[in-house]
C-alpha cells in the first residue's frame, strides 16, 4: 500500500516537473536564458537578490556568472564581464542589463519589442465605460 502511494507522488511530482519544463520550453521559443547563478527549485534565486546596494552586487554577479570570452579566448585568460544576466524567482524571469551599451539597445532601439504591459480588464472596461456615458 505505501509502494502505491509513493509511486502515485513519483508519477505525480514527474508529470508535474515534465509540464513545467515544456512550457518554459514553448515560452522562450527554445532559446536560452542569459547565464546567471543556479536557482533552486520552486523559489528559484530568492535568496541571491539584494535588497539594498543592489547595483554593487549584480555587479559582482556579472563578473562571476555574466562571463563572456573573446574570439581568442584560448590566448587571452581574462574574461570580460557580461553584459547581461538572468535570475529566476518564483517562475519569473528576472533580467538585469550591466551595461549602457546594452540598456540601449535593448530598450532604446528595440524597445517596441519588449516594452508592453499586462492587459488589466477592469481599467478597460472601466475607460469604456467612462468614454461611453460622457
Amino acid at each position: 500500500m505505501a509502494l502505491m502511494l509513493i509511486l502515485d507522488v513519483l508519477v505525480i511530482v514527474s508529470s508535474l516537473t515534465a509540464f513545467l519544463a515544456i512550457r518554459d520550453y514553448q515560452i522562450r521559443g527554445g532559446l536560452p536564458y542569459p547565464p546567471g547563478p543556479q536557482p533552486l527549485p520552486f523559489i528559484g534565486n530568492l535568496f541571491e537578490i539584494p535588497k539594498e546596494f543592489s547595483w554593487l552586487t549584480f555587479t559582482q554577479f556579472s563578473k562571476k556568472y555574466g562571463m563572456s570570452r573573446s574570439l581568442l579566448w584560448v590566448h587571452l585568460t581574462e574574461q570580460m564581464t557580461g553584459e547581461i544576466m538572468s535570475f529566476h524567482v518564483f517562475g519569473q524571469v528576472i533580467v538585469v542589463l550591466n551595461s549602457i551599451k546594452s540598456t540601449k539597445d535593448l530598450l532604446d532601439r528595440r524597445g517596441d519589442i519588449y516594452s508592453d504591459r499586462p492587459v488589466i480588464p477592469i481599467i478597460d472596461m472601466y475607460v469604456f465605460s467612462c468614454s461611453t456615458f460622457s
